[in-house]
């Protein structure tokens, strides 16, 4: 009896080791698709340039040519933007999931991206020379605005149901974007505005990109750090309070991560729904559902699909920039679709 019960225990740790292992390499591929897709990001262009005049700007800083300059210039801070902000995007969605235990969560559907963009508008008109800063900021105070708003309108007696949530983060998304849109209208900004409230990365420059991307990465480690006790969560509340988890802390701090990280990044490359949809549920089909290895996936795949995404922006009507914000939305609609519906067509 007692080798048996040896053998079975040998066999389950074999099976932790290889699953170690498996996602050890998984994380390492995503690392290398992730480091390609940003040389082949920086690299193309409308205006020319290869791999080899990178390399050459990057190992020659003191002397490179027009085309160095173009790259290390513009599409550079471009890249690094989508690759920081589709993590950003990406990993908010997971921990939003993680932490109201909402399979449907995403900073764009319940009205985040819509609060943070509002207010974004707004100081375009009241404060037209306010810093990156200030407008970091306020995209952040609009986005933690939109959170209470859909989680007043969404909770029930008890709890927030994921169609109620969704009901009224799309309440609050309609209401908030005609705002920002009557706002660009009445004072002329249509033109400034329309770009970056369909999701854009024209434009960036380092100065604003070392401005958001400490906001983003400290907000992103720490959200990595909830991986253990979301895990625990999804096993119910009371449950998690059992095992010693205390509820309200990791929700808030789970929510905090989430506007810091969606706000940072709104007021950056604008609204793009739906990456924090697709993302974290393909990674939970390939990991699985424990948290701790979704967070750090989910980040470097968002990312990933964002810098793609961007270069596809680019290349389909060139010499002219489509928004990015439409190309993910073109993916995550029939994703988000088929995600309300479960065996037999019952809502999820």
């Amino acid at each position: 009896m007692q080798s048996l019960i040896t053998q079975m225990w040998s066999r389950k740790q074999d099976r932790t080791r290889r699953g170690k292992k498996t996602y050890v390499c998984f994380i390492i591929c995503l690392v290398f698709i992730l480091l390609l897709s940003l040389l082949f990001s920086i690299s193309i262009g409308v205006a020319g340039g290869n791999l080899k005049i990178l390399l050459h700007t990057l190992t020659r800083m003191d002397r490179f040519s027009e085309m160095g300059r173009i790259m290390l210039e513009m599409r550079m801070p471009r890249a690094m933007a989508a690759c920081f902000t589709g993590a950003a995007f990406a990993l908010s969605g997971a921990v939003m999931q993680g932490t109201t235990r909402n399979p449907l969560a995403d900073a764009g559907l319940l009205g985040i991206n819509a609060g943070a963009g509002f207010l974004v508008a707004l100081s375009a008109v009241v404060f037209p020379s306010i810093s990156s800063m200030g407008t970091m900021l306020l995209a952040f105070i609009g986005a933690a605005g939109a959170a209470v708003m859909v989680y007043g309108i969404g909770m029930g007696k008890h709890k927030a149901s994921s169609i109620r949530l969704i009901l009224a983060g799309s309440a609050v998304s309609a209401l908030l974007t005609a705002l920002s849109q009557g706002i660009s209208l009445t004072f002329g900004l249509s033109k400034e505005l329309s770009f970056w409230t369909a999701g854009s990365l024209s434009g960036i420059t380092w100065n604003q990109l070392f401005i958001v991307i400490p906001w983003i990465m400290g907000a992103g480690i720490t959200s990595l750090f909830l991986g253990e006790r979301m895990s625990m969560l999804a096993l119910g509340e009371a449950s998690a309070a059992g095992l010693g988890i205390n509820v309200i802390s990791v929700k808030l701090l789970g929510i905090g991560t989430v506007l810091i990280m969606a706000g940072a990044s709104v007021s950056l490359v604008g609204g793009i729904s739906f990456l924090g949809l697709i993302v974290p549920h393909s990674v939970r089909r390939i990991v699985g559902a424990d948290y701790r290895k979704v967070l750090p996936a989910s980040a470097l795949m968002g990312a990933i699909l964002l810098v793609l995404a961007d270069v596809a922006a680019r290349m389909i009507n060139a010499p002219f920039d489509t928004p990015v914000g439409a190309l993910v939305s073109a993916i995550g609609v029939p994703v988000f679709l088929g995600l309300t519906w479960q065996r037999k067509g019952a809502v999820v």
